[in-house]
């Protein structure tokens, strides 16, 4: 049942057993409903304080309004009541702010009130992420405000969770999707859920993935919650780098090379085909394949009918009350979905010859660390290069980086466009004192394949040796955006030693939030 029948079913009950005024509630009922949807919650607040007549409806729209604002245990309190629970919504509602009160009964809100940010974390040892997380949600947020022109209300809010469960507990997303998909984060109930950095040892992209969903709580709230799921993935992905200037590695494989490949192929998801979420599509891939496939499709759309379009179709989707998009479609451009997706479809047919995408390319860039370095190369490359890396590391472990040096500068030998191995390299002839050598190992960035926060951190510490302010900053802020809790990106390309002997740590960063991140970077456990 769509929560708008349920909304319904709620009424018709309401008014068969509340008192008169109550049937003269409905437009104010609705009201309330998509205040909420719209991410108008003060709006909603007043609304429901300003009821004097109760019912049904309105409880269960008290109650999600306590999800939106994050007061999981109070919407549980009033979900609790046999007559609310015995509703498929009410049930579900109440499921699911159940497990998001107990994921996050301890958790420290943190407000950053001259940004409008609120960031609830489950984890008080993430306290040092929060100026940095505020600094991106608010760029993102100026940067969706210009590209769509809707407002987003403040404050905007942000959940930093453990792991996939408690994701799952606080979104409502099941552990399994989330699991098979590599899902790191979602946009639901008016917030962002995500996965801390330090949850994943070698990081990842975490901060397009907070603009890539701030942008779904704008769609929602400018189409009230009508953008149909193409559009949301398809601008979000658009989106999610808008915010900031380019960056090595933005490019990639083309989003237009991976749907020609599946479409060839005949592995495409379809745009029209995805489901309720890309996040529960069966596997990786398939996830991966859709991601490309709204890309491509939205970035099409746009080229065809400008981005002025792109912003009058969001609001007629707001406008027309349809459950459908064709006709917000057929308005601004004439034809209907079916209509675009035939032409985006022979768009790409007649592209000139794209690069070969195999499976391995299109895997999510959530990668556990052997798929991540040892993509490319020979059989006979990849097995001499994972022992030599794997002598080097337990050396350099136990403090031993001049016997260390030499193992990773064979396997940068074997496969040097890995800086995984380079930076390896590259630490063990700094421990050393021999930076001229770390230099070279390290390589420039048109060296490597991928990006690695904690090369560029290293890259960093050496641009700021030599004077150069301008690059080491560019660098520590490029390595922050990948892996922000390993201590050799959190304390500037500097790590704990190795080895027996006294703990003399290497000095703190100068910038007092970057240096509140090298110390809880250093709460971590070396080799977790």
């Amino acid at each position: 049942m769509s929560r708008r029948a349920a909304w319904l079913l709620l009424f018709v009950l309401a008014a068969l057993g509340a008192p008169a005024q109550a049937a003269f509630g409905m437009v104010s009922i609705r009201e309330i409903d998509q205040a909420i949807t719209e991410l108008d919650l003060a709006r909603a607040q007043k609304l429901l304080d300003s009821a004097d007549f109760d019912s049904l409806p309105l409880s269960m729209e008290r109650a999600r309004l306590n999800i939106y604002l994050g007061d999981c245990a109070r919407a549980s309190a009033i979900l609790s009541a046999p007559s609310l629970r015995e509703l498929p919504e009410g049930a579900q509602l109440f499921g699911i702010s159940r497990t998001c009160a107990q994921a996050t009964a301890a958790a420290a809100v943190v407000e950053v009130k001259q940004h409008g940010i609120w960031i609830r974390l489950q984890d008080d040892e993430d306290r040092a992420l929060v100026p940095f997380i505020a600094d991106v949600a608010r760029r993102a947020r100026s940067t969706l405000e210009r590209d769509l022109g809707v407002l987003l209300p403040r404050p905007l809010r942000i959940d930093l969770v453990r792991d996939s469960f408690s994701l799952s507990a606080v979104s409502g997303l099941a552990v399994t999707a989330a699991e098979t998909t590599g899902t790191v984060a979602v946009a639901r109930w008016g917030r962002v859920t995500m996965i801390s950095p330090r949850a994943a040892p070698l990081g990842y992209p975490w901060e397009d993935t907070l603009a890539h969903e701030i942008t779904h709580l704008a769609v929602t709230r400018a189409s009230g919650d009508r953008a149909p799921l193409w559009l949301q993935e398809g601008i979000a992905k658009r989106e999610e780098t808008r915010w900031r200037l380019p960056r090595p590695f933005d490019g990639g494989i083309s989003a237009d090379a991976v749907s020609r490949a599946a479409l060839v192929s005949g592995q495409s998801v379809g745009i029209d085909k995805i489901g309720p979420s890309i996040a529960m599509l069966p596997s990786p891939a398939a996830a991966s394949t859709a991601f490309a496939e709204v890309t491509s499709f939205v970035k099409y759309w746009i080229d065809q009918n400008g981005e002025a379009a792109l912003r009058l179709l969001i609001a007629d989707l707001k406008g027309l009350h349809a459950e459908s998009a064709d006709g917000a479609l057929r308005s601004v451009t004439g034809y209907d979905l079916e209509t675009w997706n035939r032409r985006w479809k022979r768009y790409l047919y007649n592209l000139p010859k794209l690069p070969d995408v195999s499976d391995t390319d299109r895997s999510p860039q959530k990668k556990t660390e052997n798929q991540d370095l040892w993509r490319h190369g020979s059989s006979e490359a990849l097995e001499k290069s994972i022992r030599l890396v794997r002598l080097g590391d337990l050396l350099f472990e136990r403090g031993h980086s001049d016997i260390a040096a030499p193992q990773y500068s064979s396997a940068i030998r074997a496969i040097p466009t890995q800086p995984a191995i380079r930076w390896r390299a590259a630490r063990a002839d700094l421990d050393q004192s021999y930076t001229d050598r770390a230099a070279k190992s390290l390589g420039k960035v048109t060296d490597l394949e991928a990006p690695h926060g904690a090369w560029f951190a290293l890259h960093g510490r050496l641009a700021s040796s030599a004077g150069d302010t301008a690059v080491a900053e560019r660098d520590f802020e490029l390595g922050i955006a990948q892996n922000p809790l390993s201590d050799d990106v959190a304390c500037e390309g500097y790590w704990r030693p190795r080895g027996p002997g006294p703990l003399n740590l290497p000095p703190l960063p100068s910038n007092p939030e970057h240096r509140a991140l090298c110390e809880a970077a250093r709460k971590i456990p070396l080799g977790r």
